[in-house]
């Protein structure tokens, strides 16, 4: 039974052309044998192999042998070619024609298992290739894919691997490096790859980079998967960084992403129990009339700790999450302006920033506007805050939202106004309605001279261009009267309120609007 069991797992791993070809030498060697055995035969009864019917039946044989022969042969190239696209299916992309996921599964596994000697895994991650998809298509965006391929194959040595995972990742396995010197510059060659622009069906693709991360053999593994695991894990510390980078792991970075991935669960957590809540910091015109207020989020959990901002907004924005909290942010503003309405309470504005997310997808925006529509609240009492970062992530497209937003009645201003590149520009531009001074010109305007001269010039000219002004940041009485006199609009900081929840607001100020 063990001997059968073993002929079993030989003929198993036998590939099928070399049973195929078994089979043929089997099947000829029966037939030389019928063949021999037709010739014995016919001595045996002593009939004459020179007999004319004779000869035609040997004739026939040896036809049907040949015939057999050419036959089997076709099949064993039929079967190899049948089995070489199998093969090519099985293991390569179809995209780029790059070893596949099933290859690195089925080869590069035991190829790395079965070397000690230095070398480097290196997980790659495409940054902003979704634009691609995007604005040029699939199709353009497979193209794109294959180019990078080719580029990928040309950097790299002969005894090294590069395989195409799936989506826009690829996985580099290099054994021509002998040093963590000579991986750097591996790396820093395959980033420079994205320096020269791709060009896709006749577009040029200039904007498409690449986070690499990086795992050593033997010092942070010596089996595939934790390599991998290592080497991915490190990508994505590339991608925090700000992408277009490349890091080598580090043992504590697995201990912060599973940090990151227990805050992930905990924000997802909050967003489905409706933890994020709104503060109110309430604003005033230059002659002291309460405006309204700047709707701020904070993440109240099931204990009465209250989370600020800085402490997940960045996050929630990087993992996806800030739309979610957004949506939570506008309906509990709604719920609040309609219940101030129906007190009596009119004249006022509510302003709640929104993301890059929403400035640069149209769909995101009827989202919102629907969402408003459906509360009923009137849009005179709404306004939507972007910063100038924003929309230098695409400037057209955050344009054409602004100008739906408008359609709609929304007032919209800019927020941390004078802390971009092209400021000035953007008061031409763009169809907002406010500017808000950043903090940071505010803070030094009652002892820098430069700072208030710059203020009164930015005022001036905002004021040019049929636009309302507010700083923000206003800490006490010097700061106010120089702005007052600047003939600025609006104001907004802890001289006049911190940010508090919707009972001490109305409390605090509503009551006492004058």
């Amino acid at each position: 039974m063990l001997l059968k069991k073993k002929l079993n797992l030989k003929i198993n791993r036998l590939p099928i052309q070399m049973v195929l070809l078994i089979l043929i030498i089997v099947a000829m060697a029966e037939f030389i044998s019928v063949s021999f055995i037709i010739m014995n035969l016919l001595k045996s009864l002593n009939i004459s192999p020179d007999n004319e019917n004779i000869q035609l039946f040997m004739v026939e044989i040896v036809f049907i042998n040949i015939s057999m022969i050419l036959l089997f042969g076709l099949i064993v190239m039929l079967v190899s070619r049948i089995f070489k696209k199998i093969n090519n299916y099985a293991f390569y992309s179809c995209t780029t024609g790059l070893p596949n996921k099933n290859y690195m599964m089925n080869n590069l596994i035991n190829e790395i298992s079965s070397d000690r000697e230095f070398a480097a895994l290196i997980s790659l991650d495409m940054d902003d290739f979704k634009a691609v998809n995007d604005t040029l298509g699939h199709l353009a965006g497979d193209e794109l894919l294959k180019l990078a391929g080719e580029r990928f194959e040309n950097v790299v040595g002969a005894q090294d691997c590069v395989c195409h995972i799936g989506g826009d990742e690829f996985l580099f396995f290099i054994k021509s490096v002998r040093n963590q010197a000579q991986t750097e510059q591996m790396a820093k060659k395959i980033l420079g790859l994205f320096g020269e622009p791709f060009y896709v069906n006749g577009s040029k693709v200039d904007y498409v980079s690449a986070s690499l991360g990086i795992a050593l053999m033997p010092k942070d593994g010596t089996d595939f998967q934790t390599l991998y695991n290592c080497s991915d894990d490190a990508m994505y510390m590339s991608k925090k960084l700000g992408k277009s980078s490349y890091t080598f792991y580090d043992e504590n970075m697995s201990l912060n992403l599973y940090e990151e991935t227990i805050k992930k669960k905990e924000i997802k957590e909050g967003i489905k129990q409706k933890e994020f809540k709104v503060y109110y910091q309430p604003k005033y015109s230059n002659d002291g009339q309460l405006t309204g207020a700047e709707a701020l989020a904070r993440w109240v959990k099931g204990d009465n700790t209250v989370i600020l901002p800085s402490e997940f907004i960045e996050f929630a924005e990087k993992n996806g999450l800030i739309v979610a909290i957004t949506d939570l942010i506008l309906e509990e503003v709604c719920t609040d302006i309609l219940s101030w309405i129906e007190k009596g309470e009119s004249d006022f504005i509510i302003s709640i920033n929104i993301t890059s997310q929403h400035i640069t997808n149209r769909k995101l925006i009827r989202t919102l506007m629907e969402k408003i529509e459906s509360f009923h609240v009137p849009a005179e009492y709404l306004e939507f805050e972007i910063t100038e970062s924003m929309v230098i992530e695409d400037f057209n497209k955050a344009v054409e939202n602004i100008v739906l937003l408008k359609s709609y009645g929304i007032r919209v201003s800019m927020d941390d106004f004078g802390t971009g590149y092209s400021s000035l520009n953007y008061l031409k531009s763009l169809p907002i309605d406010i500017i808000k001074i950043d903090k940071s010109f505010i803070d030094s305007v009652s002892y820098n001279e430069k700072d208030k001269v710059l203020l009164e010039n930015i005022i001036h000219l905002a004021h040019g261009f049929q636009l309302k002004v507010i700083a923000e940041g206003i800490e006490n009485e010097d700061q106010l009267k120089i702005l007052k006199e600047m003939q600025c609009d609006m104001f907004q900081g802890y001289h006049f309120g911190r940010p508090v929840n919707k009972g001490d607001f109305e409390r605090m100020f509503l009551e006492n609007k004058e």
